[in-house]
């Protein structure tokens, strides 16, 4: 079994720096263009050389972040960086794009490609889907088990990647629309403006009965579960940060490394020390998350990171405006620090004891600090620490030694000196230009030469073994020795740092084939029996999407139409297999199918392919031989662009958007203060969550007790009929009168060509 890597984030050189420092063996980072996390400060192409080549001559790996969705418009833009990535020999590529992935498969034989999260993967079946398409690693969604963590691992040869620290979506990555909703910011596309990180109230049947930061994740840490995942077989774990300062990946990293290490060697773990510089540089409290079942992943009190405890307020004094505070932790000029129950923070520039300004504060002391009035008896938090800051940067700001080396040193009178140096199957060798002269008085010793043979220095090497061979009494100037150290290392670094991992020449890509539109049909998903009557008598293509199958099959008996069905979009194995092995499944005959697992084993069935494969481009739509439905986050644009290229390209026109699925639960939140599975409530009351503005988004539970939040306007494409393809309408939690007078409108518009009649309002989305 190979040792677990560990993978760290830099969002700039100076982060890949303290990284590689405290034990990352590999770096994930993105470019200035094309990453899912565009607002850190990334690489250009410049940096991104240097970055390689440093990293490379350390023995680390670096994998580049291509993982959004891109329009076809941007499609030659991510060719052409590519093309550039592989000539600058990255290892490894992570793309969350369907059909990109293929291409990229095809066009370069010998990329490295991982899936991201964002493709939502957390079966088998789905891996096993990937493995037929020259994947060479998937990471998990971070809503696996430890459980299935180890079934997967122990059923594939693909590599398991799994997140163990940092920040946690709330909803399934690949699957939220909140942000892309709201405020056209979409998560997909690497602008996620993490609305959920906001407080918002739930609302039981029309009365706020909480208000909160309902859905505002903690911060996963798994650092005490180092063995379980190296004992599942994983390959990498992953510390989520590219957004974060140096100083926190430096600190993040030196804790798992140490862990791991202790796993291996039995040295020893991290300390209490190292846990609390880690805490230090940014937290929101800690989760083992669900890997570990933790039944609580939110934080209500705030969202922000929560720093580590300072002490209490003792008091305060209006006529100097200075906040009494006793310490149980350190403070030094230049920290920052927050009270907790005013949410208000600011940087420590002034500290007073006994009335005298000092530069550091003991815990024990009771000082004083310029403030706004705070509450007496509160709590404080230190948010900042420079102490923490510069301990961080001290780890990094040293080269340290990454490689061990092997060295042959040979002289012999009358002949130049050798010196051979081996490190990991490289082998280097240098002559001396000079001929090696008899002594005349003290000749060369062994012991000498390998004193400054060894002297190492800034170098990233450190001598394992260095064999010297002096034949005769010889005169070798030391100048000799140092430049020939100097040579071989050289030689060394030019061979790690532009080592060539990409030898197989970039494929030409012939263009994609034209794809006749077949028909121009109506696909309606329903979410109730009632939904279902109604649809039945507007619409032949009704797809039931609910677990009640045989009233279903039922109703569709009643109305002599074919019966249809929707599968969700989060399945995991278990849910997989109570669908393959529900004796009802042959009843129905087409099926949308949301996710790679159960499109992998559904393939004897009639197949349209959902929204959760995040159809976006046409090498998305061209993907698959079934019939797609597009994006909701697609413009008119894309659509015509894609409707060529697969032979039934479906529209949504109708629908409530999901805008996020979650294994939490704000109900039972709200109730219990984390999740308790199956408590009914949501049986029991309607509910929705409201924003700040007033803005009330419903929600539906479904039998999973995962919760639905639904986009609290639907979407409506009343000009849609023009493109003659197919089109979706997806109800949710419209009522019957609701789903009549939409069906009944679509259906007008559709025959008629008139204008809505719909007085509820509605949005277009993106599709103007």
């Amino acid at each position: 079994m190979n040792r677990i890597e560990l993978l760290a984030p830099a969002g700039d050189f100076e982060s890949l720096q303290g990284a590689i420092a405290n034990g990352a063996n590999a770096i994930y980072l993105g470019t200035t263009a094309f990453s899912a996390r565009a607002f850190a400060k990334n690489f250009n192409l410049e940096e991104l050389d240097q970055a390689i080549q440093y990293a490379h001559l350390r023995n680390v790996r670096i994998f580049v972040t291509v993982n959004t969705l891109y329009q076809d418009d941007e499609m030659k833009d991510v060719i052409s960086l590519i093309d550039r990535l592989y000539e600058l020999q990255i290892d490894a590529l992570l793309i969350q794009d369907i059909g990109l992935l293929k291409l990229v498969h095809e066009r370069y034989p010998d990329m490295e490609l991982h899936t991201s999260t964002q493709m939502s993967v957390m079966s088998l079946e789905a891996l096993r889907y990937f493995e037929d398409l020259g994947v060479k690693r998937v990471v998990l969604a971070r809503e696996n088990t430890i459980d299935e963590i180890k079934y997967i691992c122990s059923h594939t040869d693909l590599e398991i990647e799994v997140f163990a620290h940092g920040a946690l979506c709330v909803a399934f990555s690949g699957q939220c629309l909140m942000s892309s909703m709201i405020g056209r910011r979409s998560g997909n596309r690497g602008a996620c403006a993490q609305p959920c990180r906001l407080p918002y109230s739930l609302e039981e049947d029309g009365k706020i009965i909480n208000t909160s930061y309902l859905m505002s994740t903690m911060d996963l840490c798994t650092s005490d579960h180092i063995n379980e995942y190296i004992e599942a077989g994983v390959a990498s774990l992953k510390i989520e940060g590219r957004m974060k300062r140096p100083e926190y990946v430096a600190a993040v990293t030196q804790v798992y490394s140490k862990a791991i290490k202790h796993y291996y060697e039995n040295t020893p773990s991290y300390t209490k020390e190292n846990f609390n510089d880690m805490k230090q540089m940014f937290n929101r409290h800690y989760t083992s998350g669900y890997p570990f079942h933790a039944d609580k992943i939110v934080d209500e009190t705030f969202s922000g990171n929560q720093g580590v405890f300072l002490g209490y307020v003792k008091g305060y004094d209006y006529r100097s405006k200075r906040v009494s505070i006793a310490l149980k932790n350190d403070l030094t000029q230049g920290d920052s620090i927050v009270f907790t129950e005013i949410d208000k923070g600011r940087p420590v520039n002034k500290i007073y004891y006994q009335n005298k300004l000092i530069n550091k504060a003991e815990a024990g002391m009771n000082v004083q600090i310029e403030f706004d009035d705070v509450v007496k008896g509160g709590t404080v938090n230190k948010t900042i620490s420079v102490d923490t800051i510069n301990r961080m940067q001290k780890t990094y700001q040293e080269e340290k030694k990454y490689r061990k080396i092997d060295m042959y040193f040979k002289a012999s009178l009358n002949k130049p000196c050798t010196l051979v140096v081996k490190c990991d199957e490289e082998k280097v060798s240098v002559v001396s230009e000079q001929i090696i002269e008899e002594a005349s008085k003290r000749a060369a010793t062994k012991e000498n030469i390998i004193d400054h043979l060894n002297k190492l220095g800034h170098t990233v090497y450190e001598a394992d073994k260095i064999d010297v061979e002096l034949y005769g009494e010889l005169f070798i100037p030391i100048t000799i020795i140092n430049n020939m150290r100097r040579e071989a290392l050289s030689k060394l670094d030019a061979l790690f740092a532009f080592k060539k991992h990409h030898k197989a020449p970039i494929k030409e890509i012939q263009p994609l084939k034209v794809i006749p539109q077949s028909v121009s049909e109506y696909h309606v998903v329903v979410s109730n029996i009632k939904q279902l009557e109604i649809a039945l008598r507007y619409y032949d293509h009704v797809y039931y999407y609910d677990a009640d199958l045989k009233e279903a099959l039922e109703c569709f008996k009643k109305y002599d139409k074919v019966p249809n069905l929707y599968l969700p979009r989060i399945m995991h194995d278990k849910d997989i297999q109570e669908v393959i092995h529900n004796p009802l499944l042959k009843e129905f005959n087409t099926l949308i199918v949301n996710d790679f697992g159960s499109y992998r084993l559904l393939k004897d069935h009639p197949l349209i392919i959902g929204q959760g494969f995040n159809i976006y481009n046409h090498y998305d739509a061209y993907a698959f031989k079934e019939s797609v439905i597009a994006s909701f986050e697609c413009t008119r644009k894309q659509i015509k662009q894609m409707k060529d290229y697969n032979a039934n390209l479906i529209l949504p026109i109708y629908g409530k958007t999901e805008n996020m699925i979650s294994e939490h639960c704000v109900i039972s939140q709200s109730y219990f203060h984390k999740k308790v599975p199956h408590c009914g409530m949501c049986k029991k009351h309607s509910y929705k969550i409201v924003d700040r503005k007033g803005v009330s988004f419903d929600i539906f539970t479904d039998d999973q007790c995962r919760n639905h939040i639904l986009h609290n306007e639907p979407i409506y494409v009343e000009n849609h009929q023009s493109l003659n393809i197919s089109y979706f309408i997806m109800m949710t939690t419209e009522d019957e009168n609701e789903t009549v007078t939409v069906l009944e409108d679509i259906k007008k518009r559709t025959s008629k060509g008139k204008k809505s009649d719909l007085k509820k309002p509605y949005v277009v989305g993106y599709f103007k």
